[in-house]
């Protein structure tokens, strides 16, 4: 946990972190029409801009939702399981979902694509890696293996508009060497990345616009 608390912070200051290119794409998305946002698998919270909304953080494991809690970004913070959602129709104007997806498996995500659809009025966010990246449940969060892998073209035939966060998925893995290298390849192949995206980038975010 206090690993990936130095990490999260280590990725929000490097130009090209994958923690600064999610803030950076989410923030974007949202604009003046939005006002109330449901942030699903909300972690350790990642985004202090919710604060200037209604927005509810949800997550299937406390220990995160408390640290979230000690953050105060959110109007109020739930338990549960994302493939159980106690929301109802149309209750949010936007639903966030960022690196929460890939641990379902894959009718499981068509699933809960449409369950954010149905929960949402004007927009839902999704943040993905690009394909399947192999990450293995961890003794501090039993949550966290990766079921499934998606393409943008799958969220493209779905009426998402998509667009490639520019950085290295390689080498694949979750431990702490693997992320580092990942953080100096994108420092270092930035051009590369961004040209060949299907070849090289990590993850993509989709936003589909409901009305």
């Amino acid at each position: 946990m206090i690993i990936d608390e130095i990490l999260e912070k280590f990725s929000m200051s490097l130009p090209f972190g994958l923690g600064k290119a999610h803030h950076q794409a989410v923030a974007n998305s949202l604009d003046g029409s939005i006002q109330s946002c449901l942030d699903i698998g909300c972690g350790r919270g990642a985004f202090e801009f919710l604060r200037d909304y209604q927005s509810i953080g949800c997550d299937i494991y406390k220990p995160v939702l408390q640290k979230a809690n000690e953050k105060g970004y959110y109007t109020n913070l739930i338990q549960c399981d994302v493939r159980q959602l106690p929301f109802g129709m149309k209750s949010f104007d936007a639903a966030i979902c960022i690196e929460v997806i890939e641990h379902l498996g894959k009718k499981e995500g068509l699933e809960f694509l449409k369950q954010l659809e149905d929960i949402a009025r004007k927009r839902v966010i999704v943040a993905t890696p690009w394909g399947y990246f192999p990450l293995k449940e961890r003794e501090d969060n039993p949550y966290l293996n990766h079921l499934s892998g998606w393409l943008p073209e799958e969220f493209e035939a779905m009426g998402y508009k998509v667009c490639p966060f520019y950085y290295s998925r390689y080498p694949k893995g979750s431990h702490i060497h693997q992320i580092l290298t990942r953080f100096m390849l994108t420092l270092l192949m930035y051009p590369l990345i961004k040209r060949y995206p299907d070849k090289f980038a990590q993850d993509f975010i989709a936003v589909k616009n409901l009305q």
